[in-house]
């Protein structure tokens, strides 16, 4: 080998590993820009709480050299917190209720979710993106009655109006969004249309509400308590409420049961925001696309054992035999999905309504 000819490997030698020098640091800071920076997710309370905190936060801290902070809350609580700081939020990201999503755009509280920053929002099942794409569902659960697995099943919403179940009733609070499900349960019963129909004659539920009453024991806020009580055989049924807030709890052992009633179910849909004039919008919409991955979606979806809304997850059997998944299977369910933008407006005169029916 002549000296030219060393020379010249000697230099290709060194530009390779000049270029391995460069290229190495290149991929550790690949997500450089969100390096010591901080973002504020406000979550839910319960699992889906538990699954984020314990399994997307410190991998996400991890990938991005970031601070996650978590707050958990339920929906209004999460748009109550928004509207106290809508002047300099704290928050970029915010989880509510598909209830609550034409609440927070038409307060400005939110903004619209940008394709371009989350890759993952093309895999949201059409259906289950909201409100122009100011909102994308990441976890869909059933809504219905549940009861104690000793007493005869709850077949039919009707059954709760039953003798059997005279001061054994756990009705959810009106303030939280389950009670309107059943109020338009009432509606349709009373007027003999439909439930997406009864929707709109809400008003006229309220004579059969008013029939409920003897058989409800008591209103809880706190699903704890009530499974608890309805657990140790205090009280027979409760709810309605979320499959994501039971059956964790009965694939723990607890004796209870959720109803599949012929009706039908209402679908219980989470949905992911950006806020509006967030501190951190970049590093927000990384953590909604991190949240909308499939990794994400399965595994949240295994542990709070809720549906995913993207779609091309394979769940394992245990999972997917309890959900409503894919869509088609959401169908196949009768999930119901109430018209929010026309029943937000009338939520005050509501539970006003529900606090004279049920507090005299």
């Amino acid at each position: 080998m002549t000296d030219t000819e060393k020379t010249r490997r000697l230099t290709r030698r060194r530009n390779l590993l000049a270029a391995a020098g460069v290229a190495s640091p290149m991929f550790f800071v690949r997500n450089g820009w969100a390096a010591g920076k901080s973002v504020y997710i406000g979550t839910y309370t319960g699992v889906q709480g538990e699954y984020i905190r314990k399994f997307v936060t410190p991998k996400f801290q991890a990938d991005f050299d970031c601070k996650v902070f978590q707050t958990e809350n339920v929906t209004l609580g999460n748009i109550a917190i928004l509207r106290t700081q809508k002047a300099a939020p704290n928050y970029s990201v915010m989880l509510m209720d598909d209830v609550g999503v034409p609440i927070a755009k038409a307060e400005s509280l939110i903004a619209q979710l940008p394709p371009d920053k989350i890759p993952n929002l093309a895999k949201v099942f059409p259906n289950f993106m909201y409100n122009d794409g100011y909102g994308a569902a990441f976890a869909v659960s059933t809504v219905s009655p549940w009861y104690n697995k000793s007493i005869k099943p709850i077949e039919s919403f009707a059954d709760l109006w039953g003798e059997r179940f005279r001061g054994r009733f756990m009705m959810i609070t009106p303030k939280q969004t389950q009670s309107l499900h059943l109020l338009t349960v009432a509606a349709s019963m009373v007027t003999g249309k439909p439930i997406l129909e009864a929707q709109y004659e809400l008003d006229k539920g309220w004579t059969k509400m008013a029939e409920l009453k003897p058989n409800v024991q008591t209103i809880y806020d706190n699903i704890n308590t009530a499974v608890l009580a309805v657990s140790q055989g205090q009280a027979d049924a409760a709810g309605p409420d979320f499959s994501k807030q039971l059956l964790p709890v009965i694939a723990k052992g607890a004796p209870l049961v959720q109803s599949q009633p012929a009706e039908g179910s209402f679908a219980g849909v989470n949905c992911v925001t950006l806020v509006k004039n967030a501190p951190e919008p970049d590093l927000g919409a990384a953590l909604i696309d991190r949240i909308l991955s499939p990794q994400v979606q399965k595994g949240m979806a295994e542990y709070t054992i809720a549906a995913p809304a993207v779609s091309g997850i394979e769940l394992e059997k245990a999972t997917a035999a309890i959900v409503p998944y894919p869509e088609s299977r959401m169908r196949e369910m009768k999930l119901y999905v109430l018209d929010w933008e026309r029943l937000n407006p009338q939520r005050g005169a509501i539970l006003d309504k529900f606090n004279q029916v049920f507090g005299s």
